[in-house]
């Protein structure tokens, strides 16, 4: 048998389109963008319920713990926050840099001292007050 005689598929067959058109590529490319803008729209409310979290965590056990702190190794409490970083008597700072001193949103954390009671406070962008101390209505 020769090699002419044998049965080969036809050129047409195997020449068949294959894979995307422009317009098809572009189309899912356009519903990728839609769907992504959609999810980064709802990041928004999801870092900021994290940041007012964050805050009330810092009011409520991080900055009293460095009050108390201090109170134990100084004898007094703080005129400042930022006597947190430069304690007297040559103790080790309780926070190394002011950011560390600052909420989410980089403001500063506010202290006040009434008699032995403290309240550290900041708000949030929406004016939300965030506080150690329970707000009576």
């Amino acid at each position: 048998m020769n090699k002419s005689s044998q049965n080969y598929p036809s050129n047409t067959t195997r020449n068949s389109a294959r894979g995307f058109t422009l317009v098809e590529i572009l189309i899912v490319l356009a519903l990728i963008g839609i769907v992504a803008g959609l999810g980064m729209s709802n990041l928004e409310g999801l870092f900021s319920s994290g940041k007012e979290k964050a805050a009330q965590t810092w009011v409520d056990s991080t900055g009293p713990a460095y009050v108390n702190s201090y109170l134990a190794l100084v004898g007094e409490y703080p005129k400042s926050l930022s006597d947190l970083q430069n304690p007297p008597n040559g103790l080790n700072p309780f926070v190394n840099k002011a950011s560390d001193l600052e909420d989410p949103w980089g403001n500063p954390y506010q202290y006040t001292l009434q008699g032995s009671s403290f309240e550290i406070f900041t708000t949030d962008p929406d004016g939300k007050r965030i506080s150690n101390k329970a707000t009576s209505n």
